[in-house]
């Protein structure tokens, strides 16, 4: 199996990342942790640096993070792949889905999904892809972002009921 990390330092994020990387050395698995480089579009204008250099200081962060990445691997380091994916503004989930098919990827992980680099639109966004799971228990105490609540497996769709026609479960 193939995972694909989205990778930004954070505690949750890095114990998420230390069992990943366990369990696929347990598993024979594979890792590749991607780190997000905001990228703004460069213009073809006359003497326009500021967008070239915008995008150099994102990638060197995103360069940063994945050397504390490699940090927090450590031993496990084995089967573990490391990069850096440049994206546009709005644009990044296409860009994991291409870079995901690109590497043959299972799934794609968040890391910590609020340090991910990602918004919550993108998040919502990345939720409906088949093969996203998430790495860590957030806040609402729920184990994986991407799964429903026990309650919800069973659900059904609302329907239309009254004069007023109201929706109800």
């Amino acid at each position: 199996m193939h995972t694909l990390v989205v990778y930004r330092p954070s505690s949750r994020a890095d114990d998420a990342l230390r069992s990943l990387c366990l369990a696929a050395r347990e598993h024979g698995g594979r890792i590749t942790v991607l780190s997000l480089a905001a990228e703004e579009g460069v213009s073809s204008g006359c003497c326009d640096t500021r967008s070239v250099l915008w995008n150099q200081v994102c990638r060197d962060f995103a360069r940063e993070y994945l050397a504390r990445a490699a940090q927090v691997v450590g031993a496990h380091h084995g089967n573990v792949e490391f990069g850096v994916l440049g994206t546009r503004a709005g644009r990044a989930v296409d860009g994991l889905l291409r870079e995901a098919s690109a590497r043959g990827a299972d799934e794609i992980v968040l890391a910590d999904p609020r340090a991910s680099g990602l918004g919550w639109f993108e998040r919502r966004r990345l939720r409906l892809v088949p093969y996203v799971a998430a790495g860590t228990t957030h806040s609402s105490g729920r184990s994986g972002l991407f799964n429903p609540r026990r309650s919800e497996m069973n659900a059904t769709a609302p329907t239309s009921s009254g004069s007023q026609k109201r929706i109800v479960r």
